[in-house]
């Protein structure tokens, strides 16, 4: 899966301890086979899983002011890396624009990474969000 991160002990060793634990980004994500996607992680000391799309779909998933957000795309341009396009923008339901741009980086095998990133979430007024992010595109291999 990805998006999962290690903090102190499995999920199953922390519950196991009654202690909650805080969250702070996407739940993990698992692809199908056959299946490609890109996962975005925020550039800081301790890295949050905020930025989620399938290969192949008009739709996205992004953690943003302490919510899950579902974003729908609304313009694609740059250049072909991993399924991906390096310039993509997107729609919030309340209608903040989102623009992602991207930085292809070395292949992996089954992926490529993604070393630079921003997105950036514009308001009604014109104020703009920015976060820089880092992360992968990963496919899940056929069988």
């Amino acid at each position: 899966m990805f998006g999962t991160e290690t903090t102190g002990g499995t999920a199953s060793e922390i519950a196991a301890q009654g202690q909650a634990s805080p969250r702070k980004g996407l739940d993990p994500v698992a692809l199908e086979v056959g299946e490609c996607g890109l996962f975005l992680w925020t550039r800081r000391e301790q890295p949050q899983f905020v930025f989620h799309s399938r290969a192949g779909t008009e739709t996205a998933r992004l953690w943003f002011d302490g919510a899950t957000l579902d974003l729908n795309r609304t313009a694609l341009g740059g250049d072909v890396f991993g399924q991906q396009l390096t310039e993509q923008d997107f729609a919030m339901s309340d209608g903040r624009a989102v623009q992602l741009r991207m930085t292809p980086g070395d292949q992996l095998i089954g992926g490529q990474r993604v070393p630079e990133a921003s997105l950036t979430v514009i308001d009604a007024e014109g104020w703009k969000t920015l976060i820089p992010l880092a992360g992968v595109t990963a496919c899940q291999p056929e069988r």
